[in-house]
């Protein structure tokens, strides 16, 4: 179908086309020619998306990450376009937070793709267990892509260094995570109190440890929460505890949380694997 000549395409500082601007009898009329493309298209194949991302959506990734990976854009700079903070973000990647219909859009918009197609498949808390448990194999294999002589180099922006992300990692679990599941499970509504990573950085001297020791110690305790997640009756996973003091989490949400904090730091490694290339 021709379209008329008065159609506004706003570019990029590069000069790629990123938007069009149409008239809307324009818009009526490739929505009407869409329906008619698609009236023998499988409802699959309709939002299926790019095959990048329908494997990794199939490997247990949320859609909004598969297609952020997609088109090689960072947390940052995604939260960024869509004007929201990276650490709203990593809760949606994460499945901590669904995210309002308005900023669903504006992600769909930033990404290029439907809104239908960043609705995470449900998985329920064995899925999401089953991503927890995920993690260690997802690190081991950026760990795997980076040269030992550079474990300990630092980003541009000061981060953390690959040593110093597994060491957290580490210790996060053993002493944050796994300690406030046991205790929630133990007692009534216990205060969990935060845990301050750069100071435990600092106080432990991350740089001088040994990463393939820290990696291994990392998986062993996420196995074992996994595990120990895995065994809770429906009842058990709705227990609560207060973070912070006053800001009350049940055991789903705490998986939640441990969940948008795996992401965060996936995409901090991806980055950081970047800048090392």
């Amino acid at each position: 179908m021709a379209l008329e000549p008065d159609v506004t395409i706003l570019r990029d500082a590069h000069g790629v086309a990123q938007h069009a601007i149409l008239s809307w009898d324009q818009y009526q009329a490739l929505m009407r020619a869409a329906k008619v493309d698609n009236a023998t298209a499988s409802p699959m194949r309709e939002f299926a998306g790019p095959a990048q991302v329908r494997r990794a959506v199939s490997k247990g990734v949320h859609p909004i990450r598969a297609w952020r990976d997609f088109r090689n854009l960072s947390q940052a700079q995604l939260a960024a376009l869509v004007g929201i903070s990276r650490a709203y973000l990593a809760q949606i990647e994460g499945g901590e937070r669904t995210g309002t219909l308005d900023v669903t859009a504006r992600i769909a918009c930033a990404l290029g793709c439907q809104i239908e197609q960043l609705i995470a498949p449900a998985k329920g808390f064995s899925g999401m267990i089953a991503a927890l448990a995920a993690m260690p194999s997802k690190v081991r294999d950026i760990v795997s892509l980076v040269p030992r002589d550079a474990w300990a180099t630092r980003p541009e922006n000061g981060g953390f260094s690959l040593l110093e992300h597994v060491c957290h990692l580490r210790d996060i679990d053993g002493e944050g995570y796994r300690e406030r599941v046991e205790r929630m499970l133990a007692e009534e509504r216990p205060d969990l109190p935060d845990i301050d990573g750069d100071a435990l950085a600092r106080q432990r001297d991350y740089p001088s440890q040994d990463l393939e020791e820290a990696l291994s110690t990392f998986a062993t305790t996420r196995r074992q929460i996994a595990t120990r997640l895995a065994g809770l009756t429906p009842k058990e996973r709705r227990r609560t505890g207060l973070m912070a003091i006053e800001k009350e989490v049940t055991i789903e949400g705490l998986v939640g949380a441990m969940l948008a904090h795996d992401s965060a730091h996936l995409d901090e490694l991806s980055e950081l694997r970047r800048q090392l290339e």
